[in-house]
């Protein structure tokens, strides 16, 4: 049996969570009367995120979703979705300092500030070392070919 989750809006304003047949209150104004069952969650995860979107002020959500757009915005630009390689050698070249060093940090770095998440750093180093584009010169250190 698989446990249901509710998000509940008070009537005075204030959105909680609740497992599914348990007793309900308030966490704000302490009513126990006065609510209404918004969405039903599979897992008290998603009802956490809920909550949270729920009661965060409109500036705040507004803040987030323009944030979020830029982001989406900058992958689609990218086409990092699909691991085109060219453009993720390009974030690789970003990566390397001025002598000529690939370091993994500043691969993990440059990739989160692209908001590449379809491929770690570990595994675009190893691809490029197969493909004989850069070799390891040093702990957690590589140069191009």
């Amino acid at each position: 049996m698989t446990l249901e989750w509710l998000l509940i809006k008070c009537d005075c304003g204030n959105h909680y969570g609740i497992k599914k047949n348990s007793r309900t209150s308030c966490s704000r104004c302490g009513g126990k009367n006065e609510f209404i069952i918004s969405q039903t969650f599979s897992s008290s995860k998603e009802l956490h995120s809920a909550v949270s979107a729920a009661n965060a002020p409109d500036e705040i959500i507004q803040i987030i979703n323009s944030k979020l757009k830029k982001i989406e915005k900058r992958r689609k630009k990218n086409n990092f979705e699909n691991g085109n390689i060219t453009n993720l050698q390009i974030l690789m070249k970003n990566a390397t300092n001025k002598i000529g060093v690939l370091t993994l940090d500043n691969l993990k770095l440059v990739l989160k500030n692209n908001s590449v998440e379809n491929i770690g750093a570990e595994e675009l180093i190893q691809i490029s070392e197969s493909e004989g584009y850069i070799i390891r010169s040093g702990t957690n250190q590589w140069t191009w070919l």
